[in-house]
């Protein structure tokens, strides 16, 4: 079976708050999963880490873009950023805007959409 993540809806979250939201994945799954929404999809960021805990540190993600508001909570409830995150996340901001412009064609000019065409000969 092939599920659709149910992504967290908070400021930020942990590995473990992913996991508890979806029960029915294997825990390597799910992080496979955030990498890609991380590396491939822009969706995601590591903002930073709790502090303190034994072994590796527990990471913690926050959707994009990650904006001042989302960092100070953070920080107030005791995670420590990723270096340069004020730097690196606040005032980047992804625009994209897609607009249909028409072209002009001639009846004369044959018009290929997709691979080009080999130009037939009489």
């Amino acid at each position: 079976m092939n599920f659709s993540v149910v992504w967290p809806t908070t400021p930020y979250f942990t590995i473990k708050d992913l996991i508890k939201l979806n029960p029915k994945f294997v825990e390597i799954t799910l992080r496979v999963r955030l990498t890609n929404a991380i590396d491939e999809e822009d969706r995601f960021a590591e903002i930073g880490f709790v502090p303190g805990a034994k072994g590796r540190p527990q990471k913690i993600f926050a959707p994009t873009p990650v904006t001042k508001d989302v960092l100070d909570k953070a920080e107030e409830a005791g995670i420590s950023l990723v270096d340069k995150a004020r730097d690196k996340f606040i005032g980047v901001v992804n625009v994209t805007n897609i607009t249909n412009v028409p072209v002009p064609v001639s009846d004369s000019m044959p018009v290929h959409i997709g691979a080009p065409q080999k130009a037939m000969t009489a």
